[in-house]
């Protein structure tokens, strides 16, 4: 009996070791949005329908670990669906924003902290395979502006962007940077370094595709 009892401890051991060199093997995919709702109501069912599809992709997620608005939403559905996630937080933030309560919860799920927001949008940039932008402010274009001026200087390579345009949300930015092509302050090449996301089946084929 006491034989037996060690070696199904010894494979339940084992099987733990495996998932979590299985883990580190998993894709990531950084997660940009909002930390409020927005005055769409279908912004925060999109989230949750993006973190399914993310997690039956076999993903895991990096945000920017709050758990509210669409950001959170989105984690907390990734996770419900069996993504992992890795929040990265400034410390001033730590007062201000509450952390998504399923970190601590998930299997192999973290919790980083940084100094600075420049350290914190560094860290995500390095933990991720590709990058999604849905729906938020200034914060959120902030972080989709940096991912493509890193795009264009070769400081992110392979490595793609997709932005979330349900209900045309992001048409505005789509505009401005066409404009600033045609008024020469950018290349037609930035046209290549995202792709816009208008439905789920488009979502599904670049998940398939990173």
């Amino acid at each position: 009996m006491n034989y037996l009892k060690i070696n199904l401890h010894n494979k339940k051991s084992f099987f733990k070791k495996l998932k979590i060199k299985l883990n580190i093997l998993k894709k990531k995919i950084c997660i940009f949005g909002g930390s409020s709702s927005g005055a769409d109501n279908t912004n925060i069912q999109n989230a949750k329908t993006v973190g399914q599809l993310i997690a039956e992709s076999n993903f895991d997620i990096v945000f920017g670990g709050g758990e509210k608005g669409i950001m959170g939403a989105l984690s907390s559905s990734g996770v419900r669906f069996g993504a992992r996630t890795t929040g990265i937080i400034p410390e001033f933030l730590l007062s201000k924003d509450v952390v998504n309560s399923s970190i601590p919860n998930i299997f192999n799920s973290e919790l980083l902290v940084t100094q600075t927001m420049h350290e914190r949008k560094k860290l995500m940039y390095k933990k991720s395979d590709a990058f999604i932008i849905l729906p938020g402010g200034v914060g959120t274009l902030d972080e989709c502006f940096e991912v493509l001026t890193w795009c264009q200087l070769n400081l992110i390579k392979n490595k793609k962007v997709g932005i979330i345009n349900f209900k045309g949300y992001w048409n505005p930015l789509i505009i401005l940077i066409k404009h600033l092509i045609n008024q020469e302050f950018m290349s037609p090449d930035n046209l290549n370094y995202f792709d816009e996301i208008k439905k789920i089946s488009e979502l599904k084929k670049f998940l398939k595709n990173i």
